[in-house]
């Protein structure tokens, strides 16, 4: 159909801020019967790549404790966001969770571009100072790296102005 969106991308952080984006990517997936997919991004010096399932090392294995860690983050991150895309099936939006590593706004790009997404919202506190997603960091990093177009829905708090 003439649909506008039909692939809409909530990249999310794991906070309260970050789920601030999901009631308009609700109402506007609703309207539009648009996807909704949910991206955490866990930030790796390894580049872009898609998160592999976690296996613990076998005894005697000396794996490296970041890549354990990583691992635990990535399973820890999927969790959460199923919990997310649940909610919103449970409104009758086709919802589904993708964890991928890299670098947080060159990451959201990428899955963007290659996943045929239409719209990123994307939460934003708007005020410096706290956190990784404010002002001139992800929601600014991603509007940069992509010509999909990017929705920036602003956080309780928002203080307008430099």
């Amino acid at each position: 159909g003439g649909k506008m969106y039909q692939h809409i991308l909530v990249p999310l952080d794991g906070a309260k801020l970050g789920e601030c984006a999901l009631p308009w990517a609700q109402e506007l997936a609703k309207k539009c019967e648009a996807q909704v997919t949910l991206l955490r991004v866990i930030k790796s010096s390894k580049g872009y790549k898609r998160a592999p399932d976690y296996q613990p090392p076998p005894p005697g294995n000396q794996q490296s404790v970041a890549t354990q860690a990583v691992g635990k983050k990535e399973k820890t991150a999927e969790d959460y966001l199923t919990r997310v895309a649940l909610r919103l099936q449970a409104e009758g939006v086709k919802a589904q969770a993708q964890v991928r590593l890299g670098q947080t706004a060159q990451a959201i790009a990428h899955y963007a571009e290659h996943e045929a997404c239409d719209l990123i919202i994307i939460a934003s506190r708007g005020r410096r100072g706290f956190g990784r997603w404010v002002r001139g960091s992800v929601a600014d990093g991603v509007s940069k790296a992509t010509c999909k177009p990017v929705m920036i829905v602003r956080g309780p708090g928002c203080v307008p102005g430099v």
